[in-house]
């Protein structure tokens, strides 16, 4: 699918990252998730209100929305999206982790729904924050995630050299974040190989949540 013009990417990403707890920015993405991209879809009262609201659609035939001119080139790959931070939203299961451990949870989920400008976006402020080596380590998960974004959209030599930081980065810092990473950085390395020999890359692994304790 076509990626989503910025403001559209950007305003949907911060609305996925509020869904993790209950409220407004959930019920939304709840509600995006069950549209149409293309056609009028008849929405409840509150849904519609909410959508509504973001100014992506406007009101159709009583009780019903639609989305906007310009918008509706983009419907599918927003309702797309939409439709996997639902579902990663509705199998997270990391609200008793705070800190660190809670962020490195989120991530997860996110990732494991392909939704890895979603892990870049959770994970920048908190890179930014972080004294090292925790900070080396982060940069490597941001650095995986943005490789995969690029791949989504098919930037495969963007994907192939930031994977290569990012994978680098975490070897060096070793066992810094409460992650499993060693048998995750071994399945990256055939995405890597074959990005690097111009081929089609196998399926992204899947992300590492976090353990009790490092590793």
């Amino acid at each position: 699918m076509a990626p989503l013009p910025l403001p559209l990417r950007n305003r949907l990403a911060e609305l996925i990252l509020e869904a993790f707890e209950p409220g407004e920015a959930r019920a939304t993405v709840l509600a995006l998730a069950r549209a149409s991209g293309s056609d009028e879809c008849t929405m409840d009262a509150a849904d519609a209100e909410r959508l509504l609201a973001l100014g992506w659609f406007e009101a159709a035939a009583p009780g019903q929305i639609r989305l906007r001119g310009a918008h509706l080139a983009h419907g599918s790959s927003l309702v797309e999206r939409a439709s996997r931070a639902a579902s990663a939203v509705r199998s997270w299961r990391g609200r008793h982790r705070e800190g660190l451990a809670g962020f490195l949870d989120r991530a997860a989920a996110l990732a494991n729904h392909g939704l890895y400008f979603e892990v870049h976006e959770l994970l920048e402020p908190v890179w930014f924050r972080a004294a090292e080596p925790e900070r080396t380590a982060l940069q490597g998960l941001i650095q995986v995630a943005v490789a995969f974004h690029h791949l989504e959209n098919g930037n495969r030599e963007g994907a192939r050299s930031l994977l290569a930081l990012g994978v680098a980065k975490l070897v060096e810092a070793g066992s810094t974040l409460p992650l499993s990473t060693r048998g995750w950085l071994e399945d990256l390395r055939p995405v890597l190989a074959s990005l690097a020999r111009g081929e089609d890359p196998p399926p992204a692994p899947r992300w590492p949540a976090p353990t009790e304790s490092t590793s």
